[in-house]
Parts: structure tokens; sequence; C-alpha cells
């Protein structure tokens, strides 16, 4: 039977039954975690709008293998590119590294890293040896780090590498970006010199951690699974953890030795059916430096075996898409118009022509943005601007532009803003500065595709 207790941010401690809730989002933890109690199902919005952007099941494929339409790709290689950028904030040098996704279970490391996965792994046999397909980055990146010289001055450092992971899901449990057979994890390893300096970086890590999910306008709750030994002597650890939240945690005790990490803490939403979702991580690992034989040179001379801290700050690259379509969902079901983060938007600006003549001004006032690090395209289809209004709406255009004799004459824009639904009057240049500042800090790409939407092939839902 796991055994559960509560830790408030003054530390005082709780039995599960016994605690009384001031916080609902924290309460569905415990009784989903703890009290093993069954959540009210239902049907999520969430898939739908993955749909219209171009997640998608692959049905050619093993079950709960996606993939992604242009759309859907720009997101996916965005957040991609963000994940490194959260990485490279926690203060420590890091090193991008990249590798295979096979590994031989011959290899003792190996065979007993993975074997805490259980019917999880991809397996498959190759002559007489079996491997297994990668089910995080831990192993390529260890295998590159035990063959370096290391000495405690360089420690801390972090090595990191978007990882494409396997695994084996039930398939009564895939669902669309957010439990999947094949993953993207952004896992950054960070190599410390003892368990005290790894307390002090998964602080900063759970800082950035807690920083990220703000930034969407949304919440964690927290699961602690920890050994008694470290909850025992590292207590104050895990107050400090929930005072940086300003929220109890939930503990679950884990048997010692069993697992690599005497830590590891789960970050969890409560999804649009108050369902809670496992999303960021971050572990304290004792166990794999001497099992893959990494070490370093302490100031004595003397080989010393690191502290790891695995993380992946925002999450696998689905699961934060996830996070952030279920923002969506959320609004969509107080009746309030679902959006994505600007930056994120695929199309950020669509200009509309009022007729033909008008479409060289357009193609214009594209260039204008576009310099600028602005996605516009341009809807030159042989429709009427209702239809062209109304198509615009439904791909959650945060910009809407119609483009007359009258906005050529004045130089001025009648915009379309969908996060006030009002039409505002603004130049280029203002219009230029308001995207500019709303998606400073994060990162760009252009347009999947052609910038005229009559070049776009039909696409099946």
């Amino acid at each position: 039977m796991d055994e559960f207790i509560i830790v408030d941010i003054d530390g005082k401690e709780y039995n599960v039954d016994e605690y009384e809730f001031k916080d609902s989002t924290f309460e569905i933890l415990v009784r989903k975690e703890a009290l093993k109690e069954e959540l009210k199902g239902g049907r999520p919005l969430i898939v739908n709008f993955l749909k219209k952007f171009g997640f998608k099941w692959e049905p050619m494929s093993d079950v709960g293998h996606m993939r992604f339409e242009p759309y859907a790709n720009l997101i996916f290689e965005l957040c991609k590119m963000y994940a490194f950028e959260c990485a490279r904030r926690i203060g420590v040098p890091i090193f991008p590294v990249s590798g295979t996704n096979m590994f031989n279970l011959e290899h003792k490391a190996v065979k007993k890293h993975a074997e805490l996965f259980g019917e999880r792994l991809y397996e498959f046999k190759i002559g007489k040896n079996r491997f297994v397909l990668r089910f995080a980055a831990c192993h390529q990146q260890f295998a590159i780090v035990k063959d370096w010289t290391i000495s405690y001055k360089h420690l801390p450092f972090g090595v990191y590498e978007l990882a494409d992971s396997y695994r084996l899901e039930q398939s009564g449990e895939l669902l669309l970006c957010f439990r999947v057979r094949k993953l993207h994890m952004p896992d950054l390893h960070i190599f410390c010199k003892d368990i005290e300096q790894a307390k002090e970086y998964s602080l900063k890590v759970h800082k950035l951690i807690l920083d990220e999910i703000a930034k969407l306008g949304e919440r964690y709750v927290v699961l602690h699974n920890v050994t008694r030994s470290f909850y025992e002597n590292h207590k104050d650890f895990i107050v400090q953890l929930n005072k940086t939240c300003n929220a109890p945690s939930l503990i679950k005790f884990v048997p010692e030795g069993v697992y690599y990490w005497v830590i590891n803490a789960e970050y969890h939403i409560i999804d649009e059916l108050n369902r809670p979702r496992e999303i960021a991580t971050f572990q304290i690992d004792v166990g794999n430096a001497e099992r893959f034989n990494i070490t370093y040179m302490d100031k004595d001379g003397s080989k010393k075996y690191p502290t790891i801290i695995h993380t992946a700050i925002v999450g696998s690259i689905e699961r934060f898409i996830y996070t952030i379509f279920d923002k969506a969902a959320k609004a969509s079901r107080k009746g309030e118009k679902p959006s994505l983060p600007l930056w994120l938007t695929p199309v950020q600006v669509r200009l509309i022509p009022l007729r033909s003549e008008f479409l060289k001004y357009c193609e214009e006032m594209a260039e204008k943005l576009s310099a600028n690090n602005i996605r516009v395209d341009i809807d030159d289809r042989d429709m009427k601007l209702g239809a062209k209004i109304r198509d615009a709406e439904k791909m959650w255009i945060p910009y809407i532009v119609s483009i007359g004799s009258r906005e050529i004459e004045s130089g001025k824009l009648s915009v379309r803003i969908r996060a006030s639904g009002k039409v505002q009057e603004m130049t280029v240049e203002q219009l230029i500065s308001e995207i500019r500042d709303k998606c400073r800090g994060y990162p760009f790409k252009d347009l999947p595709g052609p910038r005229l939407l009559s070049r776009w092939p039909k696409v099946v839902s």
C-alpha cells in the first residue's frame, strides 16, 4: 500500500484523509493520486482543437504515433526552440549533444536503467542481441559524459538533448499530445558535486518550472515522490520548494534503493475536465553516475560520482503543447474565445484585400510585417468578405486586416483584434510594435507555406 502525506508551506504534516483543503486543484490531485478516486470523465474539447491545427494520429503507424501537418509542425518547432532557451536560463554551462535512440540491453547499465520501465519498453531483436528504444535522453547523454575527464571545477554543468523517446503506453490510455508512444523530451541533466549542490540547483529549476507555467496563465500542483531517508534528512528542502510555490505538496514515500533517484517531483496541471496531468518534472539522481561510471576528480585528487539532476522544464514538447491547448479549451468552456499565445499562433496577421486591385498593396504590407518577424498571409481567394473573416476566426488569427481604398488613402488600418473583439484603427508601424512587444523573448519561424492562401491545397480534416 502506497504511503502518502501532505506537507504544508510551514512544514506541518497531515494525513491525506484529515487535511482541510483550501484549494480545489490540489484536492483533485490528492483524490486521484493518494485516495485513488475515479475522476469524472467527459469529452475533451482539446482533441478537436489540436486536430484543427494539424496534430493528428498517424493511421499508417503503430497506435500512439503522431504526425504534424504544416501549422502543427510550426508550433512544434517553435516549442522545441523555446525548450532549449528555458534550459539555458538555469545559469550553468549547457552542452548540447545528440545520438542514437537504440541501445543494447547486453550493457549492464542500460539493462538496469531499462528495468524500471517494465512493460512500457519498446524492445526488439537484431541477430542474437536485444535492443530497446530509449524512453528518455539519459542513455545517450550518460554514454557520452562517462568518456569525459571532469574536474570539480567544471561542476555544475548541463548536458542537453531534444530526444525522440518511446514508451509502449496502454492503447486505451492514449491521448493526443498527452499520452503518446513516441514523444520528444527536452532532457537536461545537470551534473553536480554532491546532494547539497543538487538541492541548490533543483531550487533554481523548480522556480523556472513555476515561472514558465505562470506565463501561460496556469499553475501547477505538485507531487513529490521521495525515499523516507531523503525526506527525513532534507525535509527543509521540501518546505523550501513548497514556500516557493506558496502551496502544499503531496508526498509519496517510495522504497529505498529501488529507483536511481531520491526525489522525483511531478508538476501537474488540472485540465479542462478536472483531471491532474503531469507536465514538468525534476529528479535528483544518486545512482546513475556509478552505474554508467561517470566520475569527477575532486579537490583532494579522489574520484567521486556526481549527483545528477534530471529535468524537462516545460515537460515533453507534446505535453507542453497539450498544456497550451488545454488553456484554450478552458477558455472555450467558459464562453470565451479560445486562442494561442501570440508567439505560437501560426498566422499572426491575415490581410484581406476587398478587391483584386488591392492585392499588390497587401503584398507590400505583408513584406513590411514579415521583415519584422511577423507571420502574415493574404486571403486572395475568390470568396465573400464575410466568409473570409469567419475562416480567419476559425483559425484563431489574432489580427485580421481588411484592405480597401480607404486604408490605402489614409495609411491607417482597420484591425479586427481577436483578444478584445474590437476593431481598432492603427498604422502598420503601431501594429508591428504591438506584436513585437508581445512576442519579445520568444523564438520566431516564418510561415510554413505560401503567403497567398490561393496557393494552399485544401486540407482534409
